[in-house]
């Protein structure tokens, strides 16, 4: 599948994604960065490698190569809508049918941080998010900048003796202007294990 999104990601005009992205680019690379990470796109290829160690990596991640295509590629639009900073939970996407549940992952991540809200929010910060004002009583609430000019609101309560720890992700409303809603699991899983890691 890695192969086969960088043969597709090749049909597409590289002089226009700069231009609809800001885009930083040379002659050999497309540059970007995705949950606080440096990636770069070969513009021969399509290869997307990314920063370890001060050393470029190829990566082979399925989430991570896969999301990158699908946001610099879904759109077919010449000019994206902006973002309303009006969030909503993924399920509302949903027109017919019924979305998969995202509790059973969210809750590894849920228990992962529980008791470590300040080691959350440090991590939250070191990824480039932002603190909000706090939403519907969560410890924490977070404007995360994931992909160019493209935010998620992350929200997080800690657990106590009542309640179990949990964890909201939310999207703006034009969110599916920019990603399939597929993509939107792959995005989803890697913020919470790169949250994770960090705080590692």
């Amino acid at each position: 599948q890695v192969y086969t999104g960088r043969k597709l990601f090749l049909k597409y005009d590289q002089d226009k994604l700069i231009e609809k992205y800001g885009l930083k680019h040379d002659e050999e690379y497309l540059y970007l960065k995705y949950i606080g990470t440096e990636y770069r796109i070969d513009r021969g290829n399509g290869a997307i490698e990314y920063v370890a160690d001060d050393e470029w990596t190829d990566c082979r991640e399925y989430t991570i190569v896969m999301t990158i295509y699908d946001f610099l590629c879904c759109s077919g639009q010449e000019v994206l809508p902006p973002l309303t900073g009006q969030w909503q939970p993924v399920s509302r996407f949903v027109t017919a049918g019924s979305s998969p549940s995202t509790a059973p992952f969210v809750e590894k991540y849920a228990k992962a941080f529980s008791g470590k809200v300040e080691e959350v929010k440090q991590a939250c910060t070191c990824l480039g998010g932002k603190q909000t004002e706090r939403l519907a009583g969560a410890d924490l609430t977070f404007e995360m900048p994931v992909l160019p000019g493209f935010s998620v609101l992350l929200q997080f309560w800690d657990g106590d003796e009542e309640f179990l720890p949990k964890i909201l992700l939310l999207w703006d409303k034009v969110s599916l202007s920019y990603l399939h809603f597929e993509t939107t699991y792959y995005l989803q899983g890697d913020l919470l294990k790169t949250i994770l890691q960090t705080i590692g």
